[in-house]
C-alpha cells in the first residue's frame, strides 16, 4: 500500500460524503403558545434523552403534537446531526415511511428499499426524530422504528399517536387531559387560573375577545366547560373561541347540550366523541362560506399555501385571506411560518377527516377531488417549467409539500376510468419533482401504471384530456409527446435502480419510435442519447457509436449546443474498442473548446452531468496513453465538479470511474475511501448499477492488504454477478481477468485459467480491445506459473503488440515489465532489458506510481 501523496489530500479536502443536510432541523415556527405543559415538556426532553424512544400517546385534540415540537425545539442543541419532524397523517402506503424520514431530513434517496439507506445515513449521526401521528399505519411504523433503533446507535426518536408502538425499550407517555379544577362551592378566578385547562381557555379566549379577564363568576361556568371537555385541549380551543359570540354562561350551556347525548364513563374512545361533538358544535356555527372553505380545504393531503387555498375555494385572495384568518382563529386551521415570510396553513388530523365527511355527506367530495387533481397537475406542470430555467438554491421547497397532495391525486385518477387522462397528465407532470426529491424507484410504479392507462386511452380513442392535436379543447400535451417523455423517464429509471434489463430496453425503444415519427428533434435526441447509454453499458458498442453518429447528424442541424454529450459518450467507445489517443484528442479538443460545465437545464435534460462525465472519459483516457500523473488530476477535477454538480447520479458515475483509476495508479488509501463514498451514494440513491464497481474494488483491496483473505474474493465473485445480472458488462472481461491474476496468484492455476477462457470470449464478443494486452499479460503469467516458459513469452509478444498498436502504454509498460522478470537471468534479458528502458522513456510523468517504480527499480537493481 503506497503513501497518500497531494493529490490525495485535495481529493479529501474537496469533498467529504455524505454532504450533511443544510439546515439541522424542519421544525415548524409555530404562531401558537403553549400552555399548561412546560413541567411536561421538561420531564419528557430528560427522558428522550435518557430513552431512545417516548411515545406520546393520547386522544385525539390532546395536543400530543404540540408536546412533541415543544420537545423537539429544546432539545435542538443536544442533537448536533438533526432533529427532524416527520407527519404521517398524509401517508397511505406503509412502504413509503422510510421515504417520509429520509425526505423529511433532506436526504435524497432513491431506492425502492429506503430503510438500508436510512440507517447508513442515521448510523453515523446524533439525531432526534418526530414521527407525528403513527396510528394509522401503527404496526408499519413499528417495524421500521424497529429496525432504525437495532441499527442506529445514536438515534433517539419521540413518536405520537393514539396508541404505543409496543417495541422493545418504548417508553410509553400517556397524555391526559389537561387538569381543571374539581366541582367546589365558591371557585375563585385566582384559583382556576391555577389550572392549566383554565389557563388555556383564557388565553385562547384572550385571542376573540380582548381583554378577556377571568373574573370570579364565571370561573365555575369555565371549569365545567373545561371539565365537560375532558381537558381536550383542541376541544377547549374550539369552545374558548365561541366565548365572543355567547359569553361563558350561555357557552357552558350551548356545550351541556351538546355532549348530553354521551352516556358513561367518558374515557378511551368516549374521549373522541367529545372531540367530534365539540368539532361538530364548532363546525355548525360557521357561516356557509367559511364552512365551505374549510371543507374544500380538507381535500390536501397536508400543508397549502395561499396559491392552493385559492383555487380549492374559488375565492380572489382577499376576502379568502380573511376567511382562513377566521378558521385560524376559531383553532379549526393551524398556521405556521414559512421562510420568506410566506404562512403555511395545516388541518389537524381529526379537523380533516371530519371535513371529510362532511363534504362527502354534502356530494361534494367528487368535484372538490377533481378539482384538486387538476389544481395539482396545473401547480407541477408550471414547476416544470420552471425547472428548465437555472434555479436559485431553495426553488423547489414550495413544491414539496406536493408529494403527498401528488399521491392522493394519483390514487384517486387511477380509481375511475373517465379520470385516466388526467392520471397521464398528473405523471408527466411529476416527473420534475420525483427525480428532484430522488424518489425514482416510486416513480417508476407510477410510471409503468400512467403508460398502461395511456395504451388504454390509445385504444379506446379517450385522449381528448391530453390535448391531442386533432381534439379541440385539450388542455395538456400531445399524447405521443407525453408518453416519450414517460417512456424515457422509466427507462432511465430502470436502469440506474435494476439495470440494462429488457423493460428499460422496451422503454426506450418504445421512446425512439415514437420521437422518429413525432418529429421533436429534442425527444428524439434526448432517446439516441439514452439508447447509445443502454449499449455502451451492455458491451454493444459499435451498435452505440452507431446511435451517436445518429445522434450527431441530427444535433448538427437542430441543436449544435448538444454535440458535446456525443463526443463524450463516443470517447468513452473509442476507449473501449481499443482507440485511447483518438478519444484523448477528442475529450481535449471538447473541454477546450467548451471549458465550463454544463448548465443544469442539459443535466435535466440527459439525466447526469456531462462536465463530470467528459472529465471521466478523459482521466481513463490519460492513464490508458501513459500519463497517470495527469490522470490523477484529472481524477480530483472529476471529484470537484461532481460535487459542484448537486447532482447524486453525476457524483456516482464519477466516484466510480475515480475508483478503477486510484486501483490502477497504486493509490489504495484514495481507492479506499472513494470505495466507500460510493457504497453511500449506492446504498442512499438506489443506483444498481455502481455496487458491482464498490465490490469489486473492494474485494482487489482486501487481498492486497490480506492475500489469504476469502472475503476479498467473495466480493470480486458478487461484483461479477451482479455485472451479468444488471447486464453491465462493458469493462467485464477486465474484471474477469484481474478475477484470475488473483486466484493464480495462490496457486488456483485451474480457476484462474477457465476465468481467462470467459474473459476472452467476452471481449471477442463486445470488440473489448482496450484491456486485451492486460489479459494476455495475466494469461502468460498463469502460464509461466504451470511452468510453460514458451507460451508465456508467445502471449507477452502479443499484448505488447496490441498494446503498441492500440498506444496503450500503461497496458505495455506492465507487460514489459513482466516479461524482464520472466526473462531475468536467462538469455532473453538483454533485449527484454532493452525494451523496458524504449517504454519508461515514453512516460515523462508519473514516477511515484506503482507500475513505474516496479519498472525502474528492475531495470536498476533486477528485482
Amino acid at each position: 500500500m503506497t503513501a497518500a501523496t497531494p493529490q490525495d489530500a485535495e481529493v479529501d479536502n474537496v469533498y467529504r460524503f455524505p454532504a450533511q443536510p443544510t439546515s439541522r432541523h424542519n421544525l415548524p415556527a409555530s404562531t401558537v403558545r403553549m400552555v399548561g405543559r412546560d413541567d411536561l415538556v421538561s420531564q419528557l426532553l430528560q427522558q428522550v434523552r435518557q430513552t431512545r424512544l417516548v411515545s406520546i400517546v393520547g386522544a385525539g385534540g390532546m395536543g400530543k403534537t404540540t408536546v412533541a415540537l415543544a420537545v423537539a425545539e429544546r432539545a435542538r442543541e443536544h442533537y448536533i446531526d438533526g432533529v427532524w419532524f416527520v407527519d404521517l397523517a398524509p401517508l397511505r402506503n406503509p412502504a413509503l415511511i422510510a421515504h417520509a424520514i429520509a425526505n423529511a431530513a433532506s436526504l435524497a434517496v432513491h431506492s425502492a428499499q429506503a430503510l438500508p439507506a436510512l440507517v447508513r445515513f442515521l448510523s453515523r449521526s446524533r439525531v432526534l426524530l418526530v414521527l407525528d401521528n403513527c396510528e394509522q399505519l401503527i404496526r408499519a411504523v413499528a417495524c421500521c422504528v424497529e429496525q432504525l433503533l437495532l441499527q442506529t446507535p445514536d438515534l433517539h426518536i419521540i413518536t405520537t399517536s393514539r396508541c404505543a408502538l409496543r417495541v422493545d425499550g418504548e417508553q410509553e407517555i400517556q397524555l391526559q387531559g389537561l387538569a381543571s379544577p374539581p366541582v367546589s362551592a365558591g371557585l375563585t378566578a385566582d384559583a382556576a387560573l391555577r389550572f392549566p385547562a383554565i389557563e388555556l381557555f383564557v388565553d385562547r379566549a384572550s385571542d376573540r375577545r380582548s381583554p378577556f379577564v377571568l373574573d370570579d363568576d364565571d370561573a365555575p361556568a369555565v371549569a365545567d366547560i373545561c371539565r365537560n371537555l375532558d381537558g381536550i385541549a383542541l376541544a377547549i380551543e374550539l369552545a374558548a373561541m365561541r366565548v365572543d359570540v355567547f359569553g361563558v354562561k350561555d357557552l357552558s350551556d350551548q356545550l351541556k347540550g351538546r355532549l348530553r347525548l354521551l352516556a358513561g364513563r367518558r374515557a378511551g374512545h368516549e374521549r373522541h366523541r367529545t372531540l367530534t361533538a365539540t368539532l361538530d358544535w364548532s363546525y355548525r356555527l360557521l357561516p356557509e362560506r367559511q364552512a365551505r372553505v374549510l371543507r374544500a380545504l380538507s381535500v390536501f393531503a397536508g400543508s397549502f399555501r395561499l396559491t392552493g387555498a385559492i383555487e380549492m375555494a374559488d375565492l380572489p385572495a382577499a376576502p379568502l385571506a380573511w376567511v382562513l384568518d377566521e378558521l385560524v382563529s376559531k383553532s379549526l386551521l393551524s398556521v405556521d411560518a414559512a421562510p420568506g415570510g410566506d404562512k403555511v396553513y395545516r388541518l389537524l388530523v381529526t379537523t380533516r377527516l371530519y371535513c371529510r365527511d362532511q363534504r362527502m355527506a354534502l356530494g361534494e367530495d367528487a368535484a372538490l377531488r377533481k378539482r384538486h387533481a387538476s389544481h395539482v397537475c396545473q401547480t407541477l406542470e408550471h414547476a416544470a417549467r420552471l425547472a428548465e430555467q437555472p434555479p436559485s438554491q431553495d426553488w423547489a421547497v414550495p413544491y414539496q409539500s406536493y408529494l403527498d397532495d401528488l399521491r392522493d391525486a394519483l390514487a384517486w385518477a387511477d380509481a375511475d376510468p373517465s379520470h385516466h387522462p388526467l392520471l397521464v397528465r398528473l405523471t408527466a407532470a411529476g416527473l420534475w419533482l420525483w427525480n428532484h426529491f430522488s424518489l425514482t424507484d416510486e416513480s417508476r410504479g407510477h410510471l409503468a401504471r400512467a403508460i398502461e392507462r395511456l395504451s388504454e386511452l390509445d385504444r379506446l380513442d379517450g385522449l381528448d384530456g391530453l390535448g391531442r392535436p386533432d381534439s379541440p379543447g385539450g388542455t395538456g400535451p400531445a399524447s405521443s409527446t407525453v408518453e416519450i417523455q414517460l417512456q424515457l423517464a422509466l427507462a432511465g429509471a430502470t436502469l440506474y435502480t435494476r439495470g440494462v434489463t429488457p423493460p428499460a430496453r422496451a422503454a426506450v425503444q418504445r421512446a425512439t419510435e415514437l420521437s422518429q415519427q413525432s418529429g421533436d428533434a429534442d425527444l428524439l435526441l434526448r432517446c439516441l442519447r439514452l439508447d447509445s447509454t443502454l449499449k455502451i453499458f451492455s458491451g454493444q458498442h459499435e451498435a452505440g457509436m452507431r446511435t451517436l453518429e445518429t445522434f450527431m447528424r441530427i444535433a448538427r442541424t437542430e441543436d449544435p449546443s448538444v454535440l458535446g454529450e456525443a463526443d463524450t459518450h463516443l470517447a468513452c467507445a473509442e476507449i473501449l474498442v481499443g482507440r485511447p489517443s483518438s478519444a484523448l484528442e477528442r475529450m481535449q479538443r471538447l473541454i477546450a473548446d467548451a471549458p465550463q460545465p454544463s448548465h443544469r437545464a442539459q443535466l435535466a435534460r440527459f439525466q447526469y452531468s456531462n462536465s463530470v462525465n467528459r472529465l471521466i472519459v478523459l482521466c481513463h483516457a490519460q492513464w490508458l496513453t501513459g500519463a497517470p500523473a495527469a490522470a490523477l488530476q484529472t481524477a480530483s477535477e472529476v471529484l470537484r465538479d461532481g460535487r459542484l454538480a448537486s447532482h447524486e447520479l453525476s457524483l456516482s458515475i464519477g466516484l466510480a470511474w475515480n475508483c478503477l483509476i486510484y486501483l490502477w495508479t497504486g493509490r489504495d488509501e484514495a481507492c479506499s475511501q472513494h470505495t466507500a463514498w460510493l457504497e453511500d451514494l449506492v446504498e442512499q440513491h438506489g443506483i444498481l448499477m455502481w455496487r458491482p464497481i464498490a465490490d469489486f474494488c473492494r474485494g482487489v483491496l482486501a487481498l492486497r492488504r490480506a492475500p489469504g483473505s476469502e472475503h476479498g474474493f467473495e466480493d470480486i465473485r458478487r461484483a461479477i454477478v451482479a455485472f451479468r445480472t444488471t447486464c453491465h458488462t462493458a469493462r467485464l472481461p477486465y474484471y474477469l481477468a484481474v478475477q484470475a491474476e488473483l486466484l493464480a496468484d495462490r496457486s488456483r492455476l485451474a480457476e484462474a485459467e477457465a476465468i481467462l477462457d470467459e474473459a476472452t470470449a467476452v471481449a471477442e464478443a463486445q470488440n473489448e480491445r482496450w484491456c486485451v494486452p492486460e489479459l494476455l499479460r495475466i494469461r502468460a503469467t498463469t502460464a509461466a506459473k504451470q511452468g510453460r516458459s514458451d507460451d508465456a513469452q508467445q502471449l507477452l509478444v502479443c499484448a505488447l503488440q496490441i498494446a503498441e498498436d492500440t498506444e496503450a502504454r500503461s497496458w505495455a509498460l506492465k507487460a514489459c515489465t513482466t516479461q524482464m522478470r520472466l526473462c531475468l537471468g536467462g538469455d532473453g534479458e538483454a533485449a527484454a532489458r532493452r525494451q523496458l528502458q524504449r517504454i519508461l522513456a515514453t512516460f515523462t510523468e508519473g514516477v511515484c506510481t506503482p507500475d513505474l517504480a516496479a519498472a525502474a527499480a528492475l531495470l536498476t537493481h533486477g528485482r
